[in-house]
């Protein structure tokens, strides 16, 4: 407990009371940490919201009516606590802001703009037009791995299958008959002798490497290098091009439209970004703004297509820089969707042969060592 006040303290607060928590209540505050992820609940939300505000329902209504019908805990404890502050004085974008790791940036800083300049309900219809192509983003990447997975789960378990319950059947008859055994049915029944321990190995390495991309991802110069050999990559570093050039193009498109000055939405869209390349992009991006030069000519040596610069120095020169944001990040959105049909399109049939591979290695591994016996015969 002390701990926790004098850290609090170091951070400028005061606390009143600490007390503990029990262990479940973690699943909670993960449910509600995961909601900021949650892009098709916020979407719901946004969309609802807007509904009824321009129904002519007060806020806290609106917020209320929410809590009954949603079916996301995460949200519905969140919302119960944004209308306690609201009830206490606090705007709709201070209540947000008071929930930490639940609702994003872009949500709270439209949100605060949209209280200002009296469209709340507009902005809220457009951002929950961003959350669902986020969304969408999500389920196509779900959908393109999901089919895959199956194949190589069920390759895994026929093999495990064969190893351990078929080949000791067939290893007694090799060795009693003496007869010659391949090469494949050597390294098939060592793997089947160490199974278990091939299972460990792989484990343990798994979790490894996972725990050390972990540690090196927390320094940001380690971390940058990760973010840049994935960019360079055939397919995977295109694909994070365009996905993130369309989620920038559509969220600054968003943040102008709702009067936030473009330094300002660059520098919300910077400390939201995870990828190290691109952070540093715009953090040159801004530094440049701030001395005069445009949005394109800030961008030119960054990572972002130059497809996208174009556009963007076109929306610039015709005045149009949030109707060009827009279409670019529809452009792109189209181009995603492509590639990850493309993708799709090539991994189930890899996914396949590599299947058909690993039970054909099983079954010959097996068959030879019988043609070798009745030949013996």
């Amino acid at each position: 407990m002390q701990d926790v006040a004098n850290l609090l303290k170091n951070k400028g607060f005061f606390p009143v009371r600490i007390r503990k928590e029990p262990l479940y209540t973690l699943f909670f505050l993960y449910r509600d940490f995961m909601l900021k992820r949650g892009f098709r609940e916020l979407a719901v939300f946004c969309r609802q919201m807007a509904s009824m505000l321009e129904s002519g329902i007060p806020v806290i209504e609106c917020l209320s009516v929410m809590c009954q019908q949603n079916s996301h805990p995460g949200l519905t404890r969140a919302l119960r606590r944004v209308i306690r502050d609201l009830k206490r004085g606090f705007t709709l974008s201070e209540a947000f802001r008071n929930q930490p790791g639940i609702f994003p940036e872009i949500l709270i800083y439209t949100v605060e703009t949209g209280e200002i300049a009296g469209c709340l309900e507009d902005i809220l219809k457009k951002l929950a037009v961003h959350f669902e192509t986020m969304a969408k983003y999500r389920e196509r990447l779900k959908t393109s791995m999901t089919y895959p997975a199956i194949l190589g789960a069920v390759a895994l378990v026929v093999f495990y299958y064969t190893s351990n319950n078929i080949l000791p059947v067939y290893s007694n008859m090799f060795e009693e008959s003496g007869v010659y055994l391949p090469v494949i049915t050597r390294i098939f029944m060592s793997v089947s002798t160490n199974m278990g321990r091939y299972v460990l190995y792989s484990l343990s390495a798994f979790f490894l490497l996972l725990l050390g991309l972990y540690k090196l991802k927390r320094d940001p110069e380690k971390a940058y290098a990760i973010d840049k050999f994935w960019l360079s990559t055939p397919v995977l570093g295109p694909l994070q091009k365009k996905s993130t050039s369309a989620i920038l193009c559509r969220v600054l498109a968003i943040l102008i439209s709702c009067g936030i000055p473009l330094v300002k939405a660059i520098e919300i869209v910077e400390s939201a970004q995870k990828n190290q390349v691109f952070k540093r992009d715009l953090q040159v991006a801004l530094e440049n703004l701030r001395i005069g030069k445009n949005l394109a000519v800030s961008l030119r040596d960054s990572s972002f297509p130059p497809l996208m610069l174009k556009m963007l120095q076109v929306g610039i020169e015709s005045g149009k820089l949030e109707e060009m944001l827009f279409k670019t990040a529809d452009f792109y959105d189209s181009e995603v969707e492509d590639m990850q049909s493309r993708l799709l399109s090539i991994a189930g049939p890899a996914a396949l042969i590599l299947m058909s591979l690993i039970i054909g290695f099983a079954v010959i591994s097996i068959v030879l060592p019988m043609f070798n016996i009745y030949s013996s015969f």
